[in-house]
């Protein structure tokens, strides 16, 4: 498995910035994960454009960091989003994803990240600031807070078999094109895992709904983003769930982090400091052959930081990087 960051591209000039690509590889990073969403703008839609994700591919490769997993355009009225309300415009957008995900196979990039919500992460920040270990400032979620605010817009409200309807739809479309080019698909759960969010009924909040994403499409390039967190945060054995879905080879992404409590009410933590064994967790990892990227996710915020987080993501990827070499699972290339 890779040891994997999160790397943004200056909005400006669309480039890494020295310090920047200097940071991972002093870290001992060696793959990124890279969002797509501000390559679009200022339309939103339409395909990602090549030349913008040839640009990052290649400055990556000239610092030594390969691009290992692409986050397809995220946000409201993006790539995607009508696909998500099941209105006419799906259409267009999934011919958009597959001439997408066209591209990052041609690139190399071996992991298509995504998502599938219409509130998406919206419940992870309550508004509340709480504070973790040492006065660390930790992102919380707290329900019946969420509750109160009401579904996005009446109109968007969905129930669990439209969301199924939709999301059953989509992939039929994108994972032929997947296996074709020979990229994998990692859809994150929802997070917070609630049953409902804002009047959308949040199918992929519970190992259920986990389990029948990856049978509504059986093949292997239909898998997912495992995120530790939002799994801890239903308040299952995440150790258990590891191993499900890692025997099935299903798991193509890893968010590594770590929660306290579960739905209603949680908080997130340090990595080394919530609720789930991460000893566990990476051993659990290494015994179900798993052997895609894995990166930190939602640092605390550590005093004296920057506001990208820096300190915290650093103690983060040191903690991972020695459980890898702790299990001697770590792959340099």
């Amino acid at each position: 498995m890779h040891l994997c960051l999160g790397l943004r591209p200056d909005a400006q000039t669309g480039q890494f910035t020295p310090d920047d690509l200097a940071y991972a590889r002093q870290l001992g990073v060696n793959h990124a994960q890279i969002r797509t969403e501000w390559m679009l703008e200022p339309h939103k839609k339409g395909p990602i454009p090549r030349e913008t994700l040839a640009r990052c591919r290649d400055q990556l490769d000239g610092a030594g960091i390969a691009l290992a997993v692409v986050l397809l355009p995220q946000g409201r009225d993006t790539q995607y989003w009508e696909a998500r309300l099941g209105t006419p415009g799906r259409e267009r957008e999934v011919e958009d994803v597959c001439e997408s995900l066209r591209l990052i196979g041609e690139m190399g990039v071996p992991v298509v990240e995504w998502t599938w919500s219409i509130p998406d992460v919206w419940g992870s920040i309550t508004g509340n600031t709480n504070w973790g270990r040492g006065g660390a400032g930790v992102r919380a979620f707290d329900y019946d807070l969420v509750e109160k605010a009401g579904p996005v817009t009446p109109s968007e409200a969905a129930g669990p078999d439209e969301m199924w309807e939709r999301l059953a739809w989509f992939l039929e479309r994108i994972v032929p094109v997947a296996e074709e080019v020979g990229v994998r698909l990692a859809l994150h759960p929802h997070d917070p895992p609630t049953p409902i969010l804002r009047g959308e009924a949040r199918i992929l909040g519970s190992l259920e709904g986990m389990r029948r994403l990856i049978e509504l499409e059986p093949s292997p390039v239909n898998g997912l983003n495992f995120c530790q967190g939002t799994v801890a945060e239903m308040g299952v054995d995440v150790i258990a769930a590891i191993r499900y879905f890692g025997e099935r080879d299903r798991i193509n992404h890893v968010h590594f982090r770590n929660v306290k409590g579960a739905v209603p009410s949680f908080e997130e933590s340090f990595v080394d400091d919530g609720d789930t064994d991460m000893v566990a967790a990476m051993r659990a990892y290494h015994e179900t052959g798993y052997r895609y990227a894995m990166m930190p996710d939602h640092t605390p915020r550590v005093a004296g930081d920057s506001s990208y987080g820096h300190i915290g993501r650093a103690f983060a990827l040191g903690y991972m990087r020695a459980l890898m070499q702790a299990l001697d699972v770590e792959e340099d290339g």
